[in-house]
C-alpha cells in the first residue's frame, strides 16, 4: 500500500513537470503568447509595427512584428515593401509560417498571380486558422475571383468573410465591397446566378435584383429596399446596410416649386449666359414652374442668394463663372437649405450637401475615353496629351478612371509637337494597340500622317477638340481622318432633328454655342431630377450633352457619344 501511495505521490509530483515540458514543446511550435496575436486582426499602421520591431528584443517577437507590418503594408498598397519585409524573415515557428503563407498568397493576388495565390492557399489547413485568419484567407480568394472578373465567386468569398468577422467596422467594409461587386456586375450575370442553397448569397442576389428592377423608379425602389430588409432581417446587409443605399431608405422625390437661374446676361459673358438660358427655356417648354433670372454681371452672388431667399426660392441653377462659384465655396453656409446646381467646377470644388457641379469639362471626355477603350478590349493604351495645364488635367482624369478599370496606371505622355507622338509609339510599339490623343484637328492630322507610316494598325481615339463639328472641317480632312474615333455630345448625332436645325440656324452653326445650348437644356433636366441624381447610386439621365450621372461628390459625369470618320462621312459608333 505504501508503494501505491508513493507511486501516487510520484505521479502527482511528475505531472507539473510533464505539463511544463508539453507546454514548452507547444511554445516551440506555436510561438510565444505575443506570436498568437497573428491570429487576430492587425489594427495598427505599418509604421506602428515597424517602430515596435525596432524596440523588440526577442528574435521571435521581431519576426512577428515583421509579419504584422507586411500584412498591413498590402492594405496600404505597398506590396513591394511587404515582399521586401518577408524576404528578411529568418527561422519561423509553425504559427509564423502559417501567417507568412497567408501574406504571400495575398501578395500573389495583388500581383494578379491568381494560380499561384490559389496554390498557396491550398497548402493551408483551414481547421488550423483562427476566424480572423479565415477572413483573410477568403479575402484573397475574393480578390482572385475579382481579378478573373468572376463577380459571383467573389461575392461567395465575401459571404464567407462575413461569417468570420466580429468587428463591426470590418463587417461594414465587407458589406460595402460586396455591394460594389454586385453593382459592377452585368445584369445577365446576376439574373443567371444561383444561390446554390446559400441563404446569405440568395439575399445578396435578391437585393441587387431589387435595385436593378427599380433603379428608374426611386420612390418604389425605396419601398422595395425596406421590404427586402423585412424579408431578410438577419442578413449582413440588413443589419449593416450598404452605405451607398442608406439615403434611399428615406428618399424624397424631387419637387421643384420655383427656380432661380444665375447667369451672366450682360458684359463679357453675355453670349454664354443667353445661350445657356435659351437651352434652359426650350427644355422647360410649357412647364408652369416659375423661373426667376438673376444677372451675375450686375449683382454679387451673395446679394443674389439673399434676394432668392427673400423670394422663397429654394432651388438655384448656376452660377456659371468660376469666380462666382468660388464665392459660394468660400462660405457654403449661405446656401444652407437650398439645392444648387452649379454650372461649373473649380479647383476648390468639394463635397457640400445639396450642391452639385455640372459643366462641359474635358475631364469628362477623358473618363469616357477610358471607358470606351476598356470596353473595346484595349489594355495598354498610349495617351498623348499637350504639355500644358489642360493636358495635365485631362491626363490625370484619364489615369484615375483607368486605375479604376484596370488596376494599373495608363501610359500617359505629354507632347510639345505633334511629331513627338512618333517617339512615344516607337518606344511602346510592341505593347500599344491604341492611342488616345487630345489635339486640335491640325495637330491630329499631323499625328495621323506620321502614324500611318510607322503604326498603320494603331487604333486612334480623340477628344471633341478634333471633332468635325468643332471646326466645320472640309471633306479632305474627314477623308484623311478615316478610322479615327472621337467623342462628342449626343446632340450632334441628331443633325436632322428640328431642334438641331433651328439651333444651327440661330447660332450660325457655331459649335461652342451649340454645346452651351445643350448644356442649358440639360441643366433643366438635372435640376428636376436633383434628389434622384444625388441620392440614387447609379441613377442615369439621357441628356443632350451625354449620359449623365453623379459621383460621390455630386460631380455630374457625362458619358459621351462616340463617332467615327468613315468613308468621307461622320457616323455614330455603337457604345
Amino acid at each position: 500500500m505504501s508503494i501505491l501511495l508513493q507511486g501516487g505521490r510520484f505521479k502527482k509530483r511528475l505531472m507539473p513537470i510533464l505539463l511544463s515540458m508539453a507546454l514548452a514543446g507547444c511554445s516551440n511550435l506555436l510561438g510565444s503568447s505575443f506570436t498568437q496575436t497573428l491570429q487576430q486582426d492587425a489594427n495598427a499602421s505599418s509604421e506602428f509595427y515597424m517602430n515596435k520591431l525596432g524596440q523588440a528584443q526577442e528574435l521571435e517577437d521581431q519576426q512577428t512584428y515583421k509579419l504584422l507590418a507586411a500584412r498591413v503594408l498590402i492594405s496600404e498598397n505597398k506590396v513591394e515593401q511587404s515582399e521586401a519585409l518577408l524576404s528578411e524573415l529568418g527561422e519561423l515557428n509553425d504559427a509564423q509560417k502559417l501567417d507568412r503563407t497567408l501574406i504571400e498568397a495575398r501578395i500573389s493576388a495583388a500581383k494578379n498571380a491568381n494560380e499561384v495565390a490559389q496554390n498557396q492557399l491550398r497548402a493551408l489547413d483551414l481547421n488550423k486558422l483562427s476566424p480572423s485568419q479565415k477572413s483573410r484567407y477568403y479575402e484573397t480568394l475574393a480578390i482572385v475571383a475579382e481579378n478573373r472578373k468572376d463577380i459571383i465567386e467573389a461575392v461567395k468569398a465575401r459571404v464567407k468573410i462575413d461569417e468570420n468577422l466580429t468587428d463591426v467596422q470590418r463587417r461594414q467594409d465587407n458589406v460595402d465591397k460586396t455591394w460594389a461587386l454586385l453593382r459592377s456586375a452585368n445584369t445577365g450575370v446576376i439574373n443567371n446566378a444561383s444561390d446554390e442553397g446559400n441563404a446569405a448569397l440568395g439575399g445578396w442576389l435578391n437585393l441587387i435584383k431589387t435595385y436593378n428592377d427599380y433603379i428608374r423608379q426611386p420612390v418604389q425602389l425605396s419601398q422595395a429596399l425596406q421590404s427586402w430588409k423585412n424579408a431578410y432581417p438577419n442578413h449582413a446587409a440588413a443589419t449593416l446596410f450598404p452605405k451607398e443605399l442608406l439615403t434611399l431608405l428615406n428618399f424624397q422625390q424631387t419637387n421643384v416649386s420655383q427656380i432661380g437661374l444665375l447667369l451672366p446676361l450682360s458684359g463679357d459673358g453675355q453670349i454664354l449666359g443667353t445661350t445657356i438660358q435659351s437651352g434652359f427655356n426650350d427644355a422647360k417648354g410649357n412647364s408652369t414652374i416659375p423661373v426667376q433670372v438673376f444677372d451675375t454681371s450686375m449683382n454679387s452672388v451673395q446679394d443674389i442668394i439673399a434676394q432668392a431667399k427673400q423670394a422663397g426660392i429654394k432651388t438655384l441653377v448656376g452660377p456659371l463663372l468660376k469666380q462666382n462659384l468660388d464665392v459660394i465655396l468660400a462660405d457654403p453656409a449661405q446656401i444652407q437649405g437650398i439645392d444648387v446646381l452649379a454650372l461649373n467646377a473649380t479647383p476648390n470644388s468639394r463635397a457640400i450637401p445639396q450642391l452639385c457641379y455640372y459643366g462641359l469639362s474635358p475631364e469628362d471626355e477623358a473618363e469616357s475615353a477610358a471607358n470606351k477603350m476598356w470596353n473595346d478590349g484595349v489594355r495598354n493604351p498610349l495617351v498623348a496629351m499637350p504639355q500644358n495645364d489642360l493636358g495635365q488635367r485631362v491626363g490625370n482624369a484619364f489615369n484615375v478612371r483607368w486605375q479604376q478599370l484596370a488596376g494599373t496606371d495608363a501610359n500617359i505622355r505629354y507632347y510639345n509637337l505633334p511629331a513627338d507622338v512618333t517617339y512615344f509609339v516607337q518606344e511602346n510599339n510592341s505593347n500599344t494597340t491604341a492611342l488616345y490623343a487630345v489635339a486640335s484637328p491640325t495637330e491630329l492630322a499631323e499625328m495621323k500622317g506620321y502614324l500611318t507610316n510607322i503604326a498603320p494598325n494603331l487604333a486612334i481615339y480623340a477628344s471633341s477638340r478634333a471633332s468635325a463639328n468643332a471646326t466645320n472641317t472640309n471633306t479632305d480632312f474627314i477623308t484623311q481622318m478615316n478610322g479615327v474615333q472621337f467623342s462628342d455630345i449626343p446632340f450632334f448625332k441628331e443633325t436632322n432633328s428640328p431642334q438641331y436645325q433651328k439651333l444651327a440656324k440661330t447660332t450660325g452653326g457655331e459649335y461652342q454655342l451649340m454645346r452651351l445650348y445643350a448644356m442649358g437644356a440639360d441643366a433643366w433636366l438635372l435640376i428636376n431630377q436633383f434628389n434622384e441624381l444625388r441620392q440614387v447610386p447609379g441613377y442615369r439621365l439621357s441628356g443632350l450633352t451625354g449620359i449623365l450621372s453623379a459621383d460621390t461628390n455630386c460631380n455630374v459625369e457625362r458619358d459621351m457619344t462616340w463617332y467615327q470618320y468613315q468613308d468621307g462621312a461622320v457616323v455614330p459608333v455603337a457604345n
